[in-house]
């Protein structure tokens, strides 16, 4: 019997879901270029995110661990790294901007699940 926390708890489980599995196809079906595109919306959010909540410094509690890996230097180089393959190997074309919008619409989906 479905329940409106059981309807939730789905929907919050499809958001990545659907991310994920769109990261697969993407990767199985294109090149790198327009697989970088696909990955970096989720690594340029995580990085910024990361930052902003650590801003005034890391704070003690249960996602302490979470911010520390989003905000760190690393991580921001990693997804300059993404962003700087996507330049290189993606040109503009409608496949790549659809990519990318489809992407952010999944990024969007997973926080307004929670």
């Amino acid at each position: 019997m479905w329940t409106p926390t059981t309807l939730l708890r789905s929907r919050a489980q499809r958001a990545p879901r659907r991310y994920t599995d769109f990261l697969l196809a993407t990767a199985w079906q294109h090149d790198v270029g327009v697989t970088a595109v696909a990955m970096s919306p989720c690594m340029r959010l995580y990085a910024f995110l990361g930052q902003e909540l650590a801003r005034n410094g890391v704070p003690d509690h249960a996602y302490s661990e979470w911010i520390a890996t989003y905000r760190s230097a690393d991580f921001d180089a990693l997804a300059r790294h993404l962003e700087a393959l996507a330049d290189t190997w993606a040109q503009d074309t409608p496949l790549v901007r659809q990519t990318y919008r489809y992407a952010m619409q999944c990024e969007l989906d997973f926080f307004q699940a929670a």
